[in-house]
């Protein structure tokens, strides 16, 4: 999801990315930093494409060493390494299954892990440049963003085989699936467009245009309002209608932005700007208004987070460390903020 960008990142990692958020001259309103997980020394100019966290398990896709890291977030602990997939970008977690399928676009395979063993199992053909890779509960499929392909790659998790490959048109970044309806919405970069794919008809059936914003990577979906958060490269978010397409804001965000992250309870939209090495705090006020709260300092190059929706905590990955946040509101500390948003 973030090579092209990887160059000009590094760079900056081995010098930059050992300051800490708490000595920032302004301190945050919206997040409180809570602890650095480290994962690995910075000599080794680590690089980390996506996050995934599943319960109290965060799983990090160390594309720049072939690794995948799994953390425990109750202990904020490293748990395991496991190695030998090659430019691994993500993992999909498939509940029931105890399995997780990994996209490794050095090899063009989805690596099938033991998650209880901690363990790759074997590997089974993917796309071309399998990237995002996701579990479309609803549908029961994996569906996976071939960056390089600029396909979708349809993938029963039970059978481990291919069901179908579906065009799409441009160039696949992150992916989102409707938990209720199954479809998937997908970011295409090179066209500045979000498509929608039906795993039934397996094909794309609607396209909208992210215009005014340019080059979209990071995705989130609010599904109960159908609302689609595309972080696009200049520098903006577009709130699209996932019915129709209806671009509904537009609102500024830092540089370098690689993920978006939304928290229905608190109905807030993060996203991490790698570049400026920021973290910009959106406020939903209601499908329809938008508020930006903050662009809160991070670390250069931190381009990757997850959120727990439980406890609203905020996971964000640079170099070989994990920063650590708590969301935080106006007048209310972390540990009162139980229910809000329900």
């Amino acid at each position: 999801m973030f090579p092209r960008r990887l160059f000009c990142c590094l760079g900056l990692l081995a010098t930059l990315s050992a300051v800490p958020a708490l000595l920032r001259a302004d301190e945050p309103k919206t997040v409180r930093p809570v602890t650095t997980i480290s994962l690995m020394g910075r000599e080794d100019h680590p690089f980390a494409d996506y996050v995934v966290l599943d319960g109290s398990t965060l799983y990090v896709g160390f594309t720049s060493i072939d690794t995948l890291t799994i953390v425990d977030t109750d202990l904020n602990t490293f748990l395991a390494a496991v190695p030998d997939l090659p430019r691994i970008h993500s993992v999909a977690i498939v509940p029931g299954l105890g399995l997780g399928f990994t996209s490794n676009g050095g090899d063009d395979t989805v690596g099938v892990i033991d998650l209880g063993g901690r363990q790759i199992v074997h590997k089974i053909p993917g796309g071309v440049g399998p990237d995002a890779i996701i579990y479309d509960s609803k549908a029961g499929l994996l569906y996976v963003a071939d960056h390089r392909g600029k396909t979708a790659t349809l993938i029963d998790p039970k059978t481990e085989k291919t069901v179908a490959t579906i065009p799409l048109g441009g160039t696949a970044e992150y992916p989102q699936a409707d938990p209720k309806t199954g479809m998937v919405y997908q970011n295409l970069e090179d066209t500045s467009e979000v498509v929608v794919v039906d795993p039934k008809k397996q094909a794309v059936v609607q396209r909208f245009k992210t215009a005014p914003g340019e080059g979209p990577t990071g995705l989130a979906l609010d599904a109960a309002h159908h609302r689609l958060f595309c972080a696009c490269g200049n520098q903006k978010l577009v709130v699209l209608d996932a019915h129709d397409g209806r671009v509904v804001a537009t609102l500024p965000i830092g540089a370098g932005v690689d993920f978006a992250a939304y928290d229905s309870r608190l109905r807030r939209i993060y996203t991490a700007n790698g570049d400026s090495g920021t973290m910009t705090v959106i406020q939903q006020e209601t499908p329809d208004k938008y508020t930006v709260l903050e662009d809160v300092p991070t670390h250069p190059g931190g381009h990757a987070l997850a959120i727990d929706p439980n406890t609203h905590r905020i996971y964000l990955v640079y170099g070989g460390d994990v920063a650590v946040y708590d969301a935080v509101l106006p007048g209310k500390t972390p540990a009162s903020q139980e229910g809000i948003g329900d």
